[in-house]
């Protein structure tokens, strides 16, 4: 394993995960070309990062044939961190879970930059109920295809200072945010079957992974060979019930209510809600869309067998992550 000074290429860069990569590259000597739509926000973010004069940053309201060029064109590798979680106004998932993939790749091999990291994610599946989903997926099969030495990660949730799940547990915590009585989250049928008819249900279980982390495997998978063209999945090593997690994020978040409890939601019934909604045009009135409701059923972890072999450490309890996530949001 190498961790020789390259020069790489981040997207999403003033992003939750993109903004902890750029300062855990520039933490370790690498130069980083940062896609940034804002120079001075950039520049705000990054004010206090590690070795702040090897950021370069590349403006451009989006990735496209001209920004992907100028964003790789000198670069060593490309980190590829961009990713929605819902589709808002100008956000789509096609264009930025596979239409990005496929411009960066194509610059990266116009300009013979021959290593290319993807942050996907872990519910990636061809047939997943959620575009998201889909959409993941299809952005890995583009990466895969491109003729780049690749490595992609597939993170469950990540978790750390900056995040904007953590930002909303505080806020579910201090009544601050719909629904304001509880701290939801989406129960599944026990049984497995996908309906609304009422049965026993089952808390999803989780694994997050510490931003940090996953910033650290990203720094490493770039200087070891042994990665290319291997896929990881990227969890926490302490798996927990979502409604334990809550407790948890209440528990930790300065001027949370203590008698604010987790409350499940059955899925279906939730991403029925949503897809009617949406349908009448007053889906934003939701905090999450069908899709987030379906996902947020599933299980989210994984063995992490490969990862340790690969990187040498085994990403952290979620907890230190979950204090970071909501203090002082």
């Amino acid at each position: 394993m190498s961790d020789q000074s390259m020069t790489v290429a981040v997207t999403g860069a003033t992003g939750f995960v993109g903004h902890h990569v750029v300062r855990e590259l520039l933490a370790h000597g690498h130069s980083v070309r940062a896609l940034v739509r804002t120079p001075g926000k950039a520049t705000e973010a990054f004010k206090d990062a590690p070795n702040r004069d090897k950021l370069t940053l590349v403006q451009a309201e989006t990735v496209s044939e001209d920004s992907a060029s100028r964003l790789v064109e000198g670069a060593d590798a490309c980190v590829n961190s961009i990713g929605i979680i819902r589709e808002q106004q100008g956000q789509r998932f096609d264009f930025l879970h596979v239409r990005v993939p496929e411009l960066l790749t194509k610059a990266c091999r116009s300009h013979g930059v021959d290593r290319f990291v993807q942050i996907s994610a872990l519910g990636a599946d061809p047939d997943g109920r959620a575009e998201y989903q889909k959409t993941k997926y299809a952005g890995e099969k583009a990466v895969r295809r491109s003729g780049i030495d690749w490595t992609i990660f597939r993170p469950s949730m990540v978790l750390g200072e900056g995040g904007e799940f953590g930002g909303m547990m505080a806020q579910w915590a201090r009544g601050k945010s719909q629904p304001w009585l509880f701290m939801p989250y989406f129960t599944r049928r026990a049984d497995g079957q996908w309906s609304l008819i009422p049965d026993e249900t089952a808390d999803p279980i989780i694994a997050p992974i510490s931003v940090h982390d996953l910033a650290k495997a990203v720094r490493l998978a770039l200087g070891n060979d042994e990665t290319v063209g291997e896929i990881y999945n990227a969890v926490g090593s302490e798996a927990v019930s979502w409604p334990e997690m809550l407790r948890a994020a209440r528990d930790a978040t300065p001027g949370a209510k203590q008698n604010i409890q987790p409350g499940g939601i059955p899925a279906p019934a939730a991403a029925l809600a949503a897809m009617k909604m949406k349908f009448f045009g007053m889906g934003s009135m939701l905090p999450f869309d069908a899709g987030m409701a379906s996902m947020g059923a599933e299980d989210s972890t994984a063995s992490l067998e490969k990862f340790e072999a690969h990187f040498g450490f085994v990403p952290g309890s979620y907890q230190g992550a979950l204090r970071e996530a909501v203090a002082g949001v």
